[in-house]
């Protein structure tokens, strides 16, 4: 039996972990399980911003798979069409431009959602290159404001613009406005005053992901805490310098950061995966699923996570949002089905109910944040503390999640200094070179 899983993000990585611990359990089926993905590591992106700010190693947020998955294959690639009547992927790899044919059995797409390209001259938030080149602009606007004389100049490089209210882009200006504050001390002529934050959204409100009194709250907590909140702001124009958005207003700013929320904008090409004939997508452009996370229409066909529409019980006609917790909780519950299905047993639904107990997360800086676990609203340090064992518990292997809560206790007594890991690039929307797996 061969099972392929494509895509090596959230859904897909826990996807094949769950497959291997119940192949090594007694009675189960004799399985090989290959994921197709172009890294050889998972990048843990709820901890980004904390990459991004200094408060925890770089490397901390890079799962080696090789070192993870003990019998899963990986194929380094990316698989660009399927041949559902054959049942073969076709996945380019690093060794020629030419496709080469992937036989399955059974097939799982986790492929994600194609990450929306930034504006141009504006930095993303969406890998650890990302991050690292983030923290270096910031402490290098920094370095300009302290050294220039131009107050036009000054004004520009101390106003830093984030682009998405959304989970990455809630959790990031307030990580990295606190490296921004810690930094200050070696910058005798600059104040916190001085900084400017904003939040810019789009849409309505912000985390379009979670509930409306979860955005709500979020919104009044960074309020509370300086930032200014944009909503039903989007850019029209940008560069360096000058940032108009679409309702004529203008910013002096140096930093636009781009993060935009999981949520699908209107009219958004689907993946170009999901275009195989005979997949059932969604208007906005999602995978089609049954709630028990098969694709209907085609036999031996799964799905999880951004690109799956499964349904939510507690909403009828409504889909589940596409965050880690729902991407966690479905790669789960699909490897139980897939195996049931080849053992001849019955599948069980997906209860999004059950992921929301537990438990729904929001960041709003190193002492602030908001959770929600059994009906109960936590905010502050208990909140923080509630969201740091979320975090433990969903990261892979123990030594990992042995390694980041000692960093977390060692970094409560003795803070990290803002360092800039390497250079800038000159155009902050280029892409910024990879670091590589950590040792």
């Amino acid at each position: 039996m061969r099972i392929l899983v494509i895509g090596g993000g959230h859904a897909g990585t826990y996807t094949a972990l769950r497959l291997e611990r119940l192949l090594r359990a007694a009675g189960a089926p004799r399985a090989e399980v290959r994921l197709v993905t172009p890294e050889p590591r998972l990048t843990y992106r709820p901890l980004l911003a904390a990459a991004a700010a200094g408060t925890l190693p770089p490397h901390h947020v890079l799962v080696p798979l090789r070192r993870v998955l003990r019998t899963t294959r990986l194929l380094l690639g990316e698989a660009v069409s399927l041949d559902l009547a054959t049942r073969t992927a076709y996945v380019r790899t690093p060794a020629g431009p030419e496709a080469a044919p992937v036989p399955y059995d059974v097939l799982v797409l986790t492929p994600g959602t194609t990450p929306t390209p930034p504006p141009p001259h504006a930095l993303a938030l969406h890998s650890l290159a990302d991050a690292l080149a983030l923290r270096s602009h910031l402490l290098t606007q920094l370095d300009l404001a302290s050294s220039t004389r131009d107050p036009a100049v000054r004004e520009a490089a101390l106003c830093f613009v984030f682009l998405g209210g959304g989970y990455a882009g809630v959790d990031a200006l307030p990580a990295l406005r606190a490296m921004a504050e810690r930094a200050l001390k070696h910058y005798p002529g600059l104040r916190p005053t001085d900084l400017r934050w904003v939040l810019a959204e789009p849409g309505e409100r912000l985390l379009p992901e979670a509930p409306a009194d979860i955005g709500t709250y979020a919104t009044r907590a960074l309020r509370r805490a300086g930032a200014e909140i944009r909503l039903g702001a989007a850019p029209r124009t940008y560069r360096p310098g000058l940032l108009v958005l679409d309702d004529g207003d203008s910013l002096a700013t140096r930093t636009l950061v781009h993060t935009p929320s999981a949520i699908r904008a209107p009219g958004a090409p689907p993946h170009p995966l999901l275009t195989t004939p005979a997949l059932p997508l969604t208007p906005d452009g999602r995978l089609r699923c049954t709630s028990d996370l098969a694709v209907p229409g085609t036999p031996h066909t799964w799905a999880a996570g951004d690109t799956a529409a499964v349904p939510d019980p507690e909403t009828p006609g409504a889909t589940c949002a596409p965050h880690a917790g729902h991407a966690h909780g479905q790669a789960q519950v699909l490897a139980d089905n897939l195996l049931a299905t080849l053992r001849g047993e019955p599948t069980r639904p997906y209860d999004a109910n059950a992921e929301k107990n537990e438990g729904l997360y929001v960041a709003l800086g190193p002492h602030d944040g908001l959770a929600r676990r059994h009906g109960r609203t936590f905010t502050g340090r208990p909140a923080v503390l509630l969201l740091r064992a979320h975090h433990l518990s969903r990261l892979p292997t123990a030594r990992r999640k042995g390694r980041v809560l000692t960093e977390w206790a060692f970094s409560a007594l003795f803070p990290h200094e803002p360092v800039a890991l390497g250079a800038p690039a000159a155009d902050p929307g280029a892409p910024a070179a990879d670091p590589g797996e950590p040792p």
